[in-house]
C-alpha cells in the first residue's frame, strides 16, 4: 500500500500563481481547475488556507468542511485531508507556519490547534487583508505582511477548539448544492426545504450548526464572489451588483465591504494595480 503523500514547503497540488517567503513564512496563492479530486496528503509545514474564488468540500478525517470564501481553515503539519472541487475554478491564498514558528509559538505559551475552522470575524479579514498586501510590490509590504501573518497567529491561538465531528446527512449537502448552484436565483427557505423534504426550521438549524453560517449568509458570500471576478473588468458597479443578484448597488457595497473589507470601487482599483 503507497503511503500517503506529504507535501513539503512551498509546495501545493494546485498551480501555483505567485509565492514570497518572509521571515520564515510563505505566503502563496494557487489555482485549481473546477471539478477535480485532491487525493488524501498532508503538509510539512502547518498553514493557514483562505478561498478567494470558487468553492470546494475538503474532508479531513470523518468531516467534510464546505470551503468558501470569507472561510478560513487551518491545518497543523501533517493532518491528513482531500478536497473535492465544485462547478467552478478555484483560487486560494495560503500562509504556511513553519514548525520553527510553532516552536516560538509555543515558547510564549501559545498553541495552535491541529485543524481550525473560522466562518466570518477577525481571523478572515485578517487573511483578505494579508493577501491584499502580498500583491502589492512596495519596500513597506513584508514589514506588513509579517505583522499581519503574526496577529494572525495570536488570533488563532486563542480560538476555542473545533467542535466535535459530525457526520453531514444527505438531504443537508443536497440543500448545499442547491444553493451553490442556485444562489443567482431568489431561493426561499420554504423551497429549499421542500426540495430535501425537511422542515424549514430543521433545515436552517441543522446548515447553521454543520456549515457555521445561515443559508442567508453562504448565498450572499457567493454573490460577493461571483460579483469579485465581474470587478476585474468594465462593467458599472450596478450592472455588477445586479448580475450578482443585489436588489441595488447600496446593498451590494454594504454586502461587499462586510465580507471583503473594502468597498467595490476600492477592490476594483487595487486588481488593476496589482
Amino acid at each position: 500500500m503507497l503511503s500517503m503523500k506529504k507535501l513539503p514547503p512551498s509546495h501545493l497540488h494546485g498551480r501555483i500563481l505567485k509565492s514570497r517567503e518572509v521571515s520564515g513564512l510563505i505566503f502563496s496563492e494557487a489555482e485549481y481547475p473546477a471539478r477535480t479530486c485532491l487525493p488524501q496528503h498532508s503538509h510539512e509545514n502547518g498553514y493557514f488556507c483562505l478561498p478567494l474564488q470558487g468553492n470546494y468540500t475538503e474532508r479531513c478525517g470523518s468531516r467534510e468542511i464546505a470551503c468558501e470564501p470569507a472561510t478560513l481553515a487551518f491545518r497543523g503539519s501533517g493532518v491528513a485531508h482531500g478536497a473535492v472541487l465544485h462547478d467552478a475554478v478555484c483560487r486560494i491564498f495560503v500562509l504556511e507556519v513553519s514548525l520553527r514558528w510553532v516552536e516560538r509559538l509555543r515558547e510564549e505559551s501559545l498553541t495552535l490547534r491541529s485543524t481550525l475552522e473560522i466562518s466570518g470575524g477577525a481571523l478572515p479579514r485578517l487573511c483578505a487583508r494579508l493577501n491584499h498586501e502580498f500583491h502589492r510590490a512596495d519596500s513597506a509590504a513584508p514589514l506588513a505582511m509579517e505583522g499581519l501573518a503574526l496577529e494572525m497567529l495570536a488570533e488563532a491561538a486563542r480560538q476555542p477548539a473545533t467542535r466535535s465531528s459530525r457526520t453531514i446527512p444527505l438531504w443537508l449537502k443536497r440543500a448545499r448544492e442547491m444553493i451553490i448552484e442556485q444562489f443567482l436565483q431568489t431561493l426561499t427557505l420554504a423551497q429549499i426545504a421542500s426540495e430535501v423534504g425537511v422542515h424549514p426550521v430543521h433545515l436552517a438549524t441543522e446548515y447553521r450548526q454543520n456549515y457555521g453560517v445561515t443559508i442567508g449568509e453562504s448565498v450572499r458570500r457567493l454573490r460577493v464572489e461571483h460579483a469579485r471576478t465581474d470587478l476585474k473588468g468594465n462593467l458599472p458597479l450596478a450592472v455588477v451588483a445586479l448580475r450578482a443578484g443585489f436588489a441595488d448597488q447600496s446593498h451590494f457595497s454594504k454586502a461587499f465591504k462586510a465580507s471583503v473589507g473594502t468597498t467595490p470601487a476600492r477592490y476594483r482599483r487595487m486588481v488593476r494595480n496589482s
